[in-house]
């Protein structure tokens, strides 16, 4: 069984591309199909390809990098390696993949003479690649494209799953901005298992195999236990305060007010202690963190308040794993809700943390918005949970649970920023509509309105 990704659309387009560097990184979270992409499209679309997986790279390959890996000697490299690797190069069809390159920097380093060679394409995977350690001491080479590989979208998660029924609906609903009707609750169905199952293709692939909960959980339990290995073996100094931030993902979530209280993590610590970890939670692309903007028409680094944010994981099935406890997830009551469908689908942590990651897969940066002012005698909070950046104009989104007629922040918001804002989009368990300020749009739909 192959999962499909529109990441391959990518790859393809970096390859076809004249203006394009030869050579591109994908960047990602372990276990996201990086090294599995990259391979079955230098399979697909190049006459050979060789690949060099540093995490455990074949004898004598760290050799060849020592003794050839310079300027002058570009071409006695490329064929020790095509001999060591037993595969013909071929000038303009062979792709060179360096798999997990942040196990060896020096060779990414060399990337930068490779692609002055002009011969071949190169495809680097990475995850850390941007930690002290893995970049320490090597100039990162300017010739590198880069992408960036999320967990299977709700999308990609119905193709594989041969649901293209429902996503034609959606996607037809979508564009005729029309209501999904009787096919919404089989969607909403849908979309609670992809929560539940996650987007992590192992997950994925042992779901599609077995239909059964336990193998799932089996294998985003392994998941979870590898990014806690990479914390203790790469977070260096600050390895308690990036667990802190791991683990307290789901209780920090599970809050009206979703924000991280430094002070809760670890006593006595304050908000500039855990920078260093952040930047791991960010880079290792394991959490995605949203950072309140002080001035919404703007989304650069000037206007970012830093001090606030929410730290969301990367992929839903994977907070649902860690929430329910992992090895105690048959007795968690929140696991069992959700998978009864007790828990409706739009509703606390598990759907704002969806929406987070449509966001960032879609390529947006992770902003929200609060701010406190008088209303009816009472200094009120007006939050909007997400805010992102499209044709120069900010549209704020709302996760609703409840009533989607009351959506006091929203109206604050608008009314504050209306000249450079777009509709608002809130999105609920309803059906979609649409007014003339706002957009009701039923989450299945989330990926189509980023």
């Amino acid at each position: 069984m192959e999962i499909q990704r529109k990441a391959y659309s990518t790859l393809l387009d970096w390859k076809n591309s004249s203006d394009s560097s030869k050579a591109i990184i994908i960047k990602g979270a372990r276990r996201v199909g990086k090294s599995y992409l990259a391979e079955a499209f230098a399979r697909r679309e190049y006459k050979s390809y060789i690949l060099i997986d540093f995490s455990s790279p074949m004898p004598g390959t760290m050799n060849i990098f020592r003794k050839y890996g310079n300027k002058a000697m570009v071409d006695e490299f490329l064929n020790q390696l095509s001999v060591l690797y037993g595969t013909t190069l071929y000038p303009g069809n062979s792709c060179i993949i360096f798999d997990e390159i942040q196990f060896a920097p020096k060779a990414r380093e060399f990337i930068k003479h490779l692609v002055a060679n002009g011969k071949y394409d190169y495809i680097e995977t990475g995850s850390l690649i941007s930690i002290k350690k893995n970049a320490s001491g090597i100039l990162i080479p300017s010739e590198e494209d880069e992408m960036f590989m999320h967990p299977l979208t709700f999308e990609e998660f119905l193709h594989f799953l041969g649901k293209d029924v429902i996503y034609d609906a959606i996607s037809d609903a979508y564009v005729h901005r029309k209501p999904l009707g009787n096919l919404l609750k089989p969607a909403n169905e849908m979309l609670r298992l992809y929560m539940i199952v996650g987007g992590m293709p192992q997950p994925v692939l042992k779901y599609a195999e077995s239909q059964n909960y336990d193998t799932v959980e089996k294998e985003k339990r392994r998941i979870i236990k590898l990014y806690r290995e990479d914390i203790a073996k790469y977070a260096e100094s600050y390895v308690a305060e990036a667990s802190a931030i791991f683990n307290m993902i789901p209780s920090q979530l599970s809050h009206h007010d979703k924000k991280i209280k430094f002070s809760a993590l670890i006593r006595g610590k304050r908000a500039d202690d855990f920078s260093d970890a952040l930047f791991w939670i960010g880079d290792s692309m394991v959490g995605n963190l949203c950072y309140a903007l002080e001035q919404p028409e703007h989304f650069d680094g000037f206007y970012i308040d830093s001090s606030r944010l929410k730290c969301y994981m990367a992929d839903t099935g994977l907070l649902l794993t860690l929430a329910a406890g992992e090895s105690k997830y048959l007795s968690s009551s929140l696991y069992k809700s959700f998978v009864s469908g007790k828990l409706s689908v739009n509703k606390g942590m598990m759907t704002e943390n969806y929406v987070s990651s449509v966001i960032r897969a879609n390529g947006h940066p992770l902003r929200f918005y609060e701010t406190y002012a008088e209303a009816n005698g009472n200094n009120k909070k007006y939050e909007i949970d997400f805010l992102i950046r499209k044709d120069n104009r900010t549209i704020p989104i709302e996760v609703k649970s409840g009533n989607t007629s009351v959506h006091s922040s929203i109206d604050f918001f608008r009314k504050k920023y209306g000249r450079s804002t777009s509709k608002g989009i809130i999105l609920t368990k309803g059906d979609y509509r649409e007014t003339d300020e706002y957009i009701y749009v039923p989450l299945v739909m989330a990926d189509f309105v980023m």
